[in-house]
């Protein structure tokens, strides 16, 4: 794969783009601009949520939908503290113990104003409190204003949000490092899928979508399921790859070794909220990738949801809903990581995959589910 390749700019610049959870107007603004310019209308619901119908050879089939979060995890502004320090929420599931020294930007409401997250000074800090993680609620930002008053003059209110500033790496071979990784592979890999679906028409009709608020409460996707009401939905998300070091053993997956089809997904923090993916659809996407010989990997995962988790209930037929992961490390972090050729794959998978779906038999309690039943 050839280090110019168009994708890696493309995907470097959405990570470049801030769309804090419920604040996505931005990315919202870009996805928009760039379809249009390919002669598409897009449709943007009430809440962000972008959406564009590819028509397939038969009409009156019934419509894919494929989809991918726009949004990001941050932080919120809850106070200003007389002496110029922000205090902060999370927004999302961010890992209080990497951000003392992170580099941010507090998206006020006249300007992106950088910010660090305060630690204490090395010299100062007691033996005790070398190993411990402080909650959010314990951390300040310093924009380096000296009062309440600067911080007002820099335009930032309670309730502006916060993200990791942006920064991009070039590591070894095809890979790569930045922010918000989480889920711009995601909507790199769907942008790219509506070219070929242009360029060559489905079978059937195609919904791909962006949605918001995955970050927040994973309920963007109902407003478009609503809309649209597919037969068919496939998310297209990140996933952790648990090569490194401290994850090994956890799952299979590995950066490098392709598409992740997920078999079970689930929160486990509170959130009674996941994915058992359609046993057909698991069937599809594995023939999917031996037709255009692509490798794909497998997980069952407590601790990672997805705004797939809802809809298979969202509308009185049901949707038939899987779930296709690209591998990365370090999520949630500022320094995510994934491999080129992870996402590559990724769209080679839909593209066959979406091709298959007429093939597909949806029908539940029969002894033959599609392309051979449950292996």
């Amino acid at each position: 794969m050839s280090a110019a390749d168009p994708l890696r700019p493309l995907i470097r610049q959405l990570a470049g783009i801030a769309a804090p959870s419920g604040n996505e107007d931005r990315l919202v603004a870009f996805v928009v601009d760039r379809l249009r310019a390919t002669g598409l209308e897009p449709i943007v619901d009430r809440i962000g949520n972008v959406r564009v119908e590819l028509p397939g050879r038969n009409p009156g089939g019934e419509a894919v939908l494929v989809f991918a979060h726009l949004d990001e995890l941050g932080l919120v502004v809850r106070a200003v503290e007389l002496d110029g320090y922000l205090r902060v929420h999370r927004l999302g599931g961010v890992p209080e113990r990497v951000l003392p020294g992170t580099h941010v930007v507090v998206h006020g409401q006249r300007a992106d104003v950088p910010a660090i997250v305060g630690l204490k000074a090395h010299h100062l800090t007691r033996p005790d409190e070398k190993y411990v993680a402080r909650p959010a609620e314990e951390l300040y930002l310093d924009v380096g204003a000296g009062s309440a008053e600067d911080v007002g003059r820099l335009g930032i209110r309670v309730g502006d949000p916060v993200t990791y500033a942006p920064g991009w790496v070039d590591l070894a071979g095809d890979r790569f490092s930045t922010k918000s990784l989480d889920d711009r592979l995601g909507v790199a890999a769907t942008l790219e899928l509506i070219e070929r679906l242009r360029a060559d028409p489905p079978p059937s009709p195609v919904v791909v979508a962006f949605a918001v608020q995955e970050e927040f409460n994973v309920r963007g996707t109902l407003a478009i399921a609503a809309a649209v009401r597919p037969a068919v939905a496939v998310c297209v998300d990140i996933t952790p790859a648990t090569d490194p070091p401290d994850l090994r053993g956890e799952t299979p997956v590995r950066l490098g070794g392709g598409p992740v089809i997920a078999r079970l997904t689930f929160h486990g923090r509170g959130t009674l909220g996941g994915l058992v993916p359609h046993p057909a659809l698991v069937r599809a996407l594995e023939e999917a990738g031996r037709r255009a010989g692509i490798e794909v990997q497998y997980e069952a995962i407590v601790g990672v949801i997805t705004d797939a988790a809802f809809l298979p209930m969202a509308t009185a037929e049901g949707i038939a809903t899987a779930g296709v992961g690209i591998p990365v490390r370090y999520t949630h972090s500022p320094v995510e990581t994934a491999s080129l050729a992870d996402v590559r794959a990724t769209i080679e998978l839909l593209d066959a995959f979406v091709r298959l779906v007429p093939e597909v038999d949806l029908t539940r309690g029969s002894a033959q589910l599609a392309l051979g039943g449950i292996a």
